[in-house]
Parts: structure tokens; sequence; C-alpha cells
């Protein structure tokens, strides 16, 4: 007689073997890791094993963010945690408090993606923190936008080992009793090299802790009034593009302003690319909180100085919070789409003058020396784009 075979999928019906506790602030992929690791099992072989077949496919997607009712309801089970616990590790948990998501696929800018082929990401982390855990795991912090560094230990954080520079992802661990190693060449990420911050940019630390006492309170205080945290981090996205301006942004009594060019001309003749998004995103943070300190002068500074209007700092913002709507109405007032008269002897002379000194003739350069906006005032444009044709026919 044939030997029945034997029903490779028979582990579903059991319970979890051994079950780590979640511990303060721990990622969901580095609970189920540590879980697997225990089990003597790789991520993926451990989700097919316990929870259902698709292992592997689970594991190669964003397991943190990703919104699973089965596989909530399947760990619920295996584990005998409360559902809440187990939502709690997963970043769909801030939901409401840093980002909305209606049935999203992939997280909003709030959250740092993994899988992105311009940044090439791995998982953040702190060698410090890790080194200093009796358990060494993942925080969901790291994966939050604003949280570039550590302010504890006034470091940066890094996303790869500090050996062979592979990024760092925990569903490819294995044989290893803890998740601090790297999964290519197994160096122990605890001792990762890392350099101390200067006391120049204590500021910028300074803003991540603002952000994160923000977020876990549920609400800022800015101006005396109590701001819902969701307004202020969908803020966040808008302001931090608008301030990436490079070379051309005016921010005046901004501490990190020099650093931040600096690093932006590196990126332009830099090869690896690698590490240069992590302190851009910490020199955005510290803008975005500079621009709400000293309420509103550093705002309005920054919108005069740059020459934004209404119109660019609210236009196509989706979803625009009310809160947000209501402080560039009061801070910035909208422009008139007609704008002053202006004449065409005027653009006329404008295009004459800059190029009698050398300087560009374009549509903005023009509006700057009529002293009008190049994009807002409707005369202006019409008679700009006229004279162009005229000219350059």
């Amino acid at each position: 007689m044939k030997k029945q075979r034997r029903n490779k999928n028979w582990v579903q019906d059991y319970f979890f073997l051994i079950i780590p506790k979640p511990l303060k602030d721990e990622l969901l992929s580095s609970w189920l890791t540590r879980t697997a690791l225990v089990h003597k099992r790789k991520l993926s072989d451990f989700l097919t094993l316990f929870v259902k077949r698709e292992g592997n496919c689970i594991s190669s997607k964003d397991i943190d963010f990703k919104y699973d009712e089965k596989l909530l309801d399947a760990l619920t089970i295996k584990s005998g945690f409360d559902r809440l616990n187990i939502l709690k590790m997963s970043l769909r948990s801030e939901e409401g408090h840093l980002f909305t998501c209606n049935n999203c696929l992939y997280p909003p800018k709030q959250i740092r993606k993994l899988v992105d082929k311009r940044t090439h990401y791995g998982l953040m982390f702190c060698p410090k923190c890790l080194a200093e855990d009796e358990i060494p795991y993942f925080r969901k912090k790291w994966r939050y936008f604003f949280y570039n560094a550590c302010p504890k230990h006034k470091i940066f954080l890094t996303d790869r080992c500090g050996c062979c520079h592979e990024k760092i992802t925990l569903s490819k661990l294995k044989d290893v009793d803890e998740i601090c190693y790297c999964s290519k060449c197994g160096r122990d990420l605890r001792l990762t090299l890392t350099y101390p911050l200067t006391s120049h940019f204590y500021y910028g630390l300074k803003a991540i802790k603002w952000f994160e006492t923000g977020l876990e309170k549920g609400y800022f205080l800015i101006n005396k009034q109590k701001i819902n945290s969701l307004f202020v981090f969908e803020s966040f996205t808008r302001l931090s593009w608008l301030l990436d301006r490079k070379e051309k942004l005016k921010l005046d009594k901004f501490p990190l302003l020099k650093n931040y060019k600096k690093l932006c001309k590196r990126s332009d003749n830099y090869d690896s690319k690698k590490a240069l998004p992590i302190y851009k995103s910490f020199f955005l943070t510290a803008m975005v909180y500079h621009l709400f300190q000293n309420y509103p002068n550093n705002f309005i500074n920054f919108a005069k100085e740059n020459h934004l209007t209404h119109r660019e700092l609210a236009h196509s913002f989706k979803d625009i919070p009310f809160w947000y709507k209501n402080l560039v109405d009061s801070l910035v007032p909208p422009h008139n789409t007609t704008g002053r008269e202006i004449s065409e002897s005027e653009v006329l002379g404008a295009i004459k003058y800059l190029e009698k000194i050398g300087q560009i003739v374009n549509k903005e350069n023009v509006a700057r020396i009529v002293g009008c906006h190049y994009t807002i005032n409707k005369r202006f444009s019409k008679i700009y784009h006229s004279l162009k044709f005229n000219i350059f026919r």
C-alpha cells in the first residue's frame, strides 16, 4: 500500500508554540519575525505553516501597513492576544492621528515606504537603541517620515548594514536567535558605527521630539490653541513640498539653512544617494517645525520671502484640512485674479531691461520687474504671451 501523503498544512490547526510578548511601540513585522525565529523558521515559512499558505506573498508586502482582516483574525486566534493588541503594532493604528487612508494600497507620505526604487529605503533603526534593548526589536516610530534621528542618543537613524550596506529587511532573516543581525552578511546591527550629531543639529532633534509628542497626545499646541495632530501632519506633507526649494529657498533665522543647501548641492553630484534622503527629510522636518514657532511670524516671512501666493499654499491640496485653510486665508490673503492694470509698455520695458543686464527673459523674471505675480495676474499673462509671440516668431 502506498503511504498516505502527509498534510503539509497540519500546523495551521494549532496555536503558536512559543509566543513572545509584544514590546513597547513594537512594529508588527518585528514581533512576527521574533515569533518566527523562536520557531526556528523564516518569516515566510512560518506564516505558511501556522497562518495560511501564501506565506511568501504576505511577507513580501508591507505587512506593517497592509490591512488584512483574515491575517489579523488568524494572528489573534493563534497567539491568544486581544485583536486590539495585534492592531496596535500595525501602522494602521495611527490612522486618524498621523494619516488618513481610504482603502489605500500604499503608505501615505507620512509613512516611510520600504519598497521604493527611488529612495532604496530599508527598515530604519537606531543601533544604540538596539544595543540597549534586553530583547532587540524594531519600533513603529522608525517608520514615520518625520523620525529620522534618535533624540535620545543624538544620532541619525540608518537603514542598512554598516558592513555590506545591504538594506534591512526582516523577512529575509533566518538561522538567528535575535532580529538584530544583517540578513546578508550576518553582522550584528548593534555594532553599526554612528556619528554623533553636533549641538548645531539639536534644533532638528527638538523638531522630531515636538512631532513625536504631538502624535502621542493627539494634538499640537499652536498659538495657544489645541490643533488635532492629523491636521498638522496632513499640512506637514504640503509644507515640506513647498519648503524643498533647494538653493532658491529663503528661510530667515532657520539655523540649518546652510546645511540643507549644502546637502542639495551634494545630491546633484553624489553618485550613491542612498543616505541622502534620510538627511534631507531631517532638514525638512526641522523646517516645518520652524514655521510653527514664533507663530505667525515665521510662516508669514516664509511666504513673503519666497513670493508664495495663496494659490501655491492651498491650491490642489487634496482633502485640505479646515484648520490649514483658515491658517493660509488669515496669513496669506488670496490675490485678485485680475490684479492691477498693467500696460503693454511696462512689460516690454521689463523685457528690454532684462536683455540689457544679461538676465534670462522668462515670464517669472519679467513679472518680478513689473511688480506682479506671473501666474495670478491675467492681464500680465495675456500681454506677455502676445509680446513673446511677436518678438520671437
